[in-house]
């Protein structure tokens, strides 16, 4: 809760939710970006003491990939109070999933997931000749809310957090609602903890993939997929949820059709049918230049990972290219380094082996000017964040300035000096 209730967690939600000009613009927008201080001290007593209430919402109805989808939708503060928690939440969630699950996790997309399959296949095509998908039925509808906070108090304890947590997953009379920025964390959780982790740790399923509800797993042999299929029904059932009955298994040479592509291999992968058609139709039926551009950068943004030079000519009359072709790298403006990964409290990384990469000095943030931003690596993954340490960034400079200094492997510590103040430094 004092992670949810900072200053800057905060100040972060508002501009989340209040990302895009129109949302800015409209009254609401306009009034917190106005009072923001106002805004966070009410999100901070609400929130810190467990009296945020959701309230009334309006249903709004979508056609998303031909089904009709009810999403429930709340005014933009109550949205804010919710980001906030779950930015918080989806942390510390995070370090529990499985590698090769994905779906509303940050850094872990379609095309990330869809990197692990192929590199699997690559690596060992005996073990992955044969595929079982799946997928679960009317997903969020059907979820138990009881199996829900069952898997949240496993997780975590603190009171206030649990009766907020327990506010978002009951606003519904049954199931999860699909408008609620709480709802993918908190039913990827059930079923990481229900599904990934009896499949990986318990079972020993060694190529299996998640996003959200669907489901694939990989093998060398029919049988042993029949048995994952066997036991995926039985951990599926044992939370109220059921299984589709499209469920099948076969060859990969027919193509796994999983995150908008069609797999076929490791170096053979197509656009999913239905998105192709999708986009024919979108670049037929344009008229204005703008918006033409406008879709043949998003098509781009599809097409570039999968085998389809010839399909984007087609549809939208440009060749191609690949980025490295190119030899083009952006040049920041004010001569700074970017770094990869997400931004980490220094916190969350105490006593936990890491490899620092590189820094850069005299960065400017909402805490203050003269920040060093330190990126890193952290089980094999980057990450970066921000420190206002003298004592910290003379020690990095000493270490850049010796032959191969960076990068080197080490743990930070804190140390408690004066008054209950604390410190962090390299050991």
């Amino acid at each position: 809760m004092e992670e949810i209730v900072d200053y800057s967690n905060l100040y972060q939600a508002i501009d989340e939710v209040l990302r895009g000009t129109a949302r800015k613009k409209t009254r609401v927008g306009r009034y917190i970006l106005e009072h923001r201080d106002e805004v966070i001290v009410r999100l901070q007593a609400e929130l810190g003491d467990g009296s945020f209430e959701l309230g009334r919402f309006r249903e709004r109805t979508i056609i998303e990939a031909g089904k009709e989808r009810h999403l429930q939708v709340l005014p933009i503060y109550k949205r804010i109070g919710i980001n906030a928690v779950m930015r918080v939440v989806d942390t510390h969630l995070k370090k529990r999933f499985i590698r090769t699950s994905g779906a509303s996790i940050k850094g872990r997309g379609m095309h990330d997931l869809m990197k692990y399959i192929c590199d699997d296949m690559r690596c060992d095509p005996e073990g992955t000749r044969y595929c079982y998908k799946a997928d679960v039925r009317k997903f969020y509808e059907s979820i138990h809310q009881e199996e829900v906070m069952h898997c949240v108090r496993r997780v975590f304890k603190d009171p206030v957090l649990l009766v907020l947590l327990e506010k978002f997953v009951t606003m519904l009379p049954q199931g999860l609602s699909m408008g609620l920025r709480s709802s993918q964390g908190l039913a990827n959780l059930l079923l990481s903890l229900t599904l990934d982790h009896p499949l990986k740790d318990g079972l020993g399923v060694r190529y299996f993939y998640r996003y959200c509800d669907d489901i694939v797993v990989l093998g060398g042999d029919k049988r042993e997929l029949w048995q994952v299929r066997d036991k995926v029904h039985e951990l599926v059932e044992s939370v109220g949820l059921q299984i589709k009955t499209n469920e099948r298994v076969f060859p990969i040479e027919e193509g796994i059709d999983f995150l908008g592509y069609v797999i076929y291999g490791p170096d053979h992968v197509e656009l999913r049918k239905r998105n192709k058609q999708h986009m024919a139709r979108k670049m037929h039926d344009v008229k204005s230049r703008k918006r033409r551009a406008v879709l043949t950068a998003s098509f781009y943004g599809m097409a570039k990972h999968a085998d389809c030079n010839h399909l984007f000519y087609t549809l939208t009359g440009t060749s191609m290219k690949s980025f490295k072709d190119l030899g083009v790298s952006y040049a920041p403006a004010d001569g700074k380094k970017r770094f990869p990964g997400p931004s980490i409290s220094i916190r969350e990384l105490v006593n936990l082996p890491i490899v620092v990469r590189d820094f850069e000095t005299g960065i400017k943030t909402d805490q203050g000017e003269d920040r060093t931003l330190v990126s890193i690596e952290k089980n094999g993954e980057p990450y970066k964040f921000f420190t206002a340490s003298i004592e910290m960034r003379n020690i990095l400079e000493q270490i850049r300035e010796l032959p191969d200094g960076l990068p080197f492997e080490t743990t930070i510590k804190a140390e408690t000096f004066g008054k209950g103040k604390t410190k962090y430094v390299f050991s």
